[in-house]
């Protein structure tokens, strides 16, 4: 089964890349994408459907070039911040009264965003809550997309608080799992 995403995922590499890297960092991007792919197309739609594996691709290429983050995971942690910050998150901060709401609306929109996949709130209360991220592959970086995406909403909404990767597909998980604590 092929699984898909939309378009604005990969669109938030290039922003990321253009900000913190420049024209220069973009080329250099491009260039390892085709070493690893073959020739790869350079304009997306934030709509279009793509074709998940080249997203992974694509934090492949940025930790290989640029290397691990601020905080010493992968950049594709930064990249979830990005997206929140500047693409699509966003809305839906603006129309939400909190961070449970911003949760629940996500909950439903996500298969606007992936072909596959379901997002879970499986536990809340008044300083805590428990997201799950089930049936997507093991994947690393996409485990550091989220958790960039889920500090970002919480430093958005002003909470101070933390995002800790509690279950992962990687480390035998049944799904992506985080616990949100904030103040």
């Amino acid at each position: 089964m092929t699984r898909h995403v939309r378009g604005t995922h990969i669109l938030n590499v290039i922003s990321y890349v253009k900000s913190k890297k420049g024209i220069t960092g973009l080329e250099d991007m491009w260039k390892q994408m085709e070493k690893k792919r073959g020739k790869v197309k350079r304009e997306y739609s934030q709509n279009e459907m793509i074709e998940y594996d080249l997203l992974l691709d694509f934090f492949e290429v940025v930790d290989e070039l640029f290397g691990t983050g601020s905080d010493e995971t992968h950049r594709s942690r930064e990249i979830g911040k990005h997206i929140v910050e500047n693409l699509g998150h966003f809305e839906y901060l603006l129309r939400a009264e909190g961070l449970k709401e911003l949760l629940e609306k996500a909950t439903v929109g996500m298969d606007q965003v992936y072909d596959f996949g379901r997002l879970e709130l499986a536990e809340w209360d008044d300083d805590r809550a428990v997201v799950r991220y089930h049936d997507f592959p093991k994947n690393e970086n996409i485990c550091s997309y989220f958790q960039g995406s889920l500090e970002k909403d919480l430093e958005m909404l002003k909470l101070q608080g933390d995002v800790e990767h509690t279950a992962c597909p990687v480390e035998g998980g049944e799904y992506i799992e985080f616990t949100l604590t904030w103040d």
